[in-house]
């Protein structure tokens, strides 16, 4: 029985693992223009001189500045703030020639302070609602001040995102694939509070009114088994860096497992392993509304994974469902019935091997997957893999490779809608986790 195999599993880690993961970080969204405003360079050449009076340089972004005299430099300047002070000028840093200026932020969310500046190594000048940084000495000439080279600008309002991260990184038991160790960062968020150590953990999800609340599956296919709500933080350009508060039980699920997915009305799905259902949740309730038996359409016992079809193939929005421990893969025919889906004639497509549980489609665009890809938590084998998928969204099985080579005991798997971390979670695993990975793309809206 599964319960059985995997309550009698115990990692043994060898000594001395490599630790392989990448422990440097790279920008998470490598071409989103949504969440991450990309910096813009600026021509080294351009005089303050002629930002303020042309509105800008070397971008098409007009920046207007009205009842100036010349532009302050000074350490540390904000870049919503136009500063009024005195600048002091240097050629080397050191000699000091001070002219007063005034500076009136234009367009933009600038704001009008007042103060004095000192120019010394590093500078800011801030024009037009806009903030230039330069690494180099600055130089004033009858009140302009001009500066070297090396010049990055953010647009006041909306600063360039920071590199954000969870407090801890994945350890030596978590390890990538040599192929995708240049472009993914995986970290762990550790066990859910509020959730009691002995809970197996399944699927997991983000309020789908609620970025900052995150469902999971406790008691996982226990007859007891329950759905949590906790509070996440999210840092500055929206990634998951940590729990907040401790997690409250929102539903009573029994047997719920590792996949729990939404349609757009909140209309909430999840598997029931080893019972061989799908359940349907209503926004709200503290009880599945609809229990579907898969064995009267056709399932072989018993799906864990379940996820729907992104826009693009040719069934978009189809339910799939995977079976643990067979690796079953069904197509799984809904019809709307009120608030409800009926569920109805499951036809396999495919097999997949190493004890498949939960599963996701890999966000369009995410770096190293030049074709369209689904990846699935590989329970009985410690890994996770990604499979090619054909025009169906359904994985080819010759394609499979590595994403984690190791895993300690790998069950739910989801992509969250705001930035495209990937959150997996650990199914008996001694006290079970969330570990989290960065670098994906965001997924695409919910199915209806």
């Amino acid at each position: 029985m599964k319960n059985e195999e995997k309550g009698a599993v115990a990692l043994v880690r060898t000594e001395g693992r490599a630790y392989r993961h990448r422990m440097t970080y790279r920008s998470p969204w490598p071409n989103s223009g949504v969440r991450a405003r990309r910096r813009r360079r600026r021509s080294p050449l351009c005089a303050a001189a002629l930002l303020l009076a042309l509105g800008g340089c070397g971008d098409d972004e007009a920046a207007t500045a009205t009842d100036s005299t010349a532009t302050a430099t000074a350490t540390e300047s904000s870049a919503t703030e136009a500063t009024t002070g005195t600048t002091t000028a240097s050629t080397e840093g050191t000699s000091e020639a001070t002219a007063d200026a005034t500076t009136t932020a234009g367009t933009g969310d600038g704001t009008t302070s007042t103060g004095t500046g000192e120019s010394t190594g590093e500078s800011t000048t801030t024009t037009g609602g806009e903030s230039t940084t330069t690494a180099d000495a600055t130089t004033t000439t009858d009140g302009v001040t001009s500066t070297g080279a090396d010049t990055t600008t953010g647009t006041t309002g909306d600063p360039p995102c920071e590199p954000e991260e969870p407090p801890m990184m994945a350890g030596p038991e978590v390890v990538l694939a040599p192929e995708f160790e240049e472009f993914y960062t995986a970290f762990e968020l550790g066990p859910v509070p509020g959730i009691p150590p002995e809970a197996r953990l399944g699927g997991s999800t983000i309020h789908y009114l609620d970025d900052n609340k995150l469902l999971v599956a406790g008691f996982s296919e226990a007859a007891n088994g329950k759905i949590y709500e906790i509070g996440v933080t999210r840092g500055a350009c929206g990634h998951i860096v940590g729990f907040d508060g401790d997690a409250n039980v929102v539903a009573e699920t029994p047997y719920v497992d590792a996949n729990l997915v939404y349609v757009k009305s909140g209309l909430l799905f999840y598997t029931e392993w080893p019972v061989n259902r799908i359940s349907q949740l209503l926004p709200g309730q503290m009880a599945p509304a609809k229990t579907t038996d898969l064995a009267g359409i056709g399932v072989t016992p018993s799906p864990g994974g379940l996820g729907f079809v992104p826009p693009g193939f040719d069934d978009p929005g189809g339910m799939r469902a995977l079976s643990w421990a067979g690796g079953e893969w069904y197509h799984i025919d809904r019809a709307p019935d009120g608030e409800l889906f009926t569920l109805s004639n499951a036809v396999q497509t495919a097999t997949l091997p190493n004890g498949p549980g939960g599963f996701a489609y890999v966000p369009e665009g995410s770096p190293g997957f030049d074709d369209p890809h689904v990846i699935v938590a590989e329970w009985s084998v410690n890994q996770v893999g990604v499979y090619q998928v054909d025009a169906a969204g359904d994985p080819m099985e010759e394609t499979r490779k590595d994403f984690f080579t190791e895993f300690p005991r790998p069950w739910g798997a989801y992509f969250e809608p705001v930035t495209g971390d990937y959150l997996f979670l650990t199914w008996g695993a001694g006290v079970d986790r969330i570990y989290i990975v960065q670098g994906f793309e965001a997924p695409p809206p919910l199915p209806q």
